[in-house]
């Protein structure tokens, strides 16, 4: 029989992820967080720090069931010496877990707060800088089987799409404007009786019922700085300008450059992006009844278009489509103008003027489309291949990120924030022994 006195830390090398993790970011703040959650009768509740580090663990190294992770704690020594346990200390039950999500941390931002302190950490540390983002949205399938999926049958209210107050604000304004009127509509929808609230997609790439994350990568080293989670059947360009808002707003990271790809080439998106003061760099998508097909110019200065002819067609009022419940430009010109111009039969015309319909935000369409084929727009689209899709392929790879393992949004955002952390850590870790070297976009990606 021996007595023997150890410190557990020297028993974990330097070199080992967590101690490294530990020796960068101190995880004190979340006591102050988790305060409001925490009660001062009966017994005392599990410390909030041990529950988020050994719930980082799992994410960390891709431990995906919570049975599995007490286990893994109980016997790696390393694990034990980052969540603050001693070898004598009893390790927490697996239902604990649960327990807390469902009772102490159920609909709250706990999880959010924290990923978003770590952030902002970042931004004080230079580790992020917001000069050059990418965005992108990805395909969570849902922990349901496809069994459980069912028609269901619900009236929905049908009115313009929501992407920002300002947005909304400056088309009241404009000319012509008429206010929306919300329809009522019955909708077939298919939905999960396991999971109400996940959504179901059907694209050419991804099909089935899950949810949708969107996150915004910093280029600088690869820091994750936004996390949102919606049912999958919502779209991407609906929700980003949103998503981008409020991480200037809860972070305080000014985004200067921004790459998405061709799924949020709408007009609103554009002009989104330049009340945001952000300039967005957007693949575009082909539009088969394009004025510029038919041989139209666009003139920014003057808000207007011109024919093969030289002859301008001025902005003539804003137009509320009932049927599609949305907006567009109108611009126009008298056909007694053009008679005998043999490029007439190309134009379209209505009520005896040659008209052209934009989308109602075409300035900020039009500067998207000017800047798509420069230097910059190819050094972002290459950026966006890199940190964008290759951040999801690691989450999904590494991070518990291939498929959903809870149900419900809030559960599923916190798969997701829990996920991202991870990977930010690491990445924190990776400068920290290796700082980048500064660069110019413009002379690294230059063709």
């Amino acid at each position: 029989m021996q007595m023997l006195f150890i410190d557990i830390s020297e028993l974990v090398p330097e070199t080992h992820l967590l101690k490294q993790i530990d020796k960068l970011v101190d995880f004190e703040f979340i006591y102050e967080l988790a305060a409001p959650f925490d009660s001062t009768k009966g017994r005392r509740s599990i410390d909030p720090v041990t529950l988020i580090k050994m719930l980082l663990i799992g994410y960390l190294y891709g431990i995906k069931s919570e049975r599995r992770l007490v286990e893994e704690v109980q016997l790696n020594i390393a694990y034990r010496w980052f969540c603050g346990l001693d070898l004598s200390d009893n390790i927490p039950e697996h239902s604990l877990f649960s327990q807390n999500r469902r009772r102490r941390f159920h609909d709250n931002t706990l999880f959010q707060d924290i990923f978003n302190h770590i952030i902002v950490r970042c931004i004080e540390q230079g580790i992020l800088t917001g000069e050059h983002v990418v965005s992108d949205g990805s395909f969570i399938p849902a922990n349901v089987s496809s069994a459980s999926k069912i028609e269901v049958t619900q009236t929905v209210l049908k009115s313009t799409v929501h992407y920002l107050d300002e947005l909304d604000k400056e088309l009241s304004e404009q000319r012509g404007y008429r206010a929306p009127v919300p329809t009522e509509k019955e909708v077939t929808v298919l939905k999960s009786k396991t999971d109400p609230e996940c959504g179901y997609i059907h694209q050419e790439r991804k099909k089935g019922l899950g949810y949708l994350t969107q996150m915004t990568v910093d280029t600088t080293n690869g820091i994750v700085i936004g996390v949102d989670c919606y049912p999958a059947n919502r779209r991407e360009s609906d929700i980003v300008l949103e998503h981008l808002s409020q991480i200037k707003r809860k972070t305080g990271l000014t985004i200067e450059n921004l790459a998405l790809d061709a799924g949020y080439d709408v007009g609103a998106v554009h002009r989104g992006l330049e009340v945001l003061e952000i300039t967005g760099y957007v693949s575009r998508r082909e539009f088969h009844n394009a004025a510029v097909r038919k041989g139209f110019t666009y003139l920014p200065t003057n808000d207007c278009f011109t024919c093969m002819k030289g002859h301008h067609l001025n902005f003539e009022a804003l137009v509320y489509k009932k049927t599609s419940q949305g907006y567009y430009r109108v611009y126009s010109r008298l056909r007694s103008k053009c008679k005998g111009c043999e490029y007439l039969e190309h134009c379209a015309m209505d009520r005896g003027r040659i008209r052209i319909n934009a989308s109602p935000f075409y300035p900020a369409f039009y500067a998207n489309m000017h800047r798509c084929g420069t230097v910059d727009y190819k050094a972002m689209k290459r950026l966006r291949a890199i940190w964008s899709e290759g951040t999801f392929a690691v989450l999904k790879r590494e991070h518990n990120l291939k498929r959903a393992r809870k149900r419900g949004l809030n559960r599923v955002s916190e798969e997701c924030l829990l996920s991202a952390l991870a990977l930010n850590l690491k990445r924190i870790v990776k400068v920290a022994g290796d700082p980048p070297k500064p660069f110019e976009l413009t002379i690294i990606f230059q063709y």
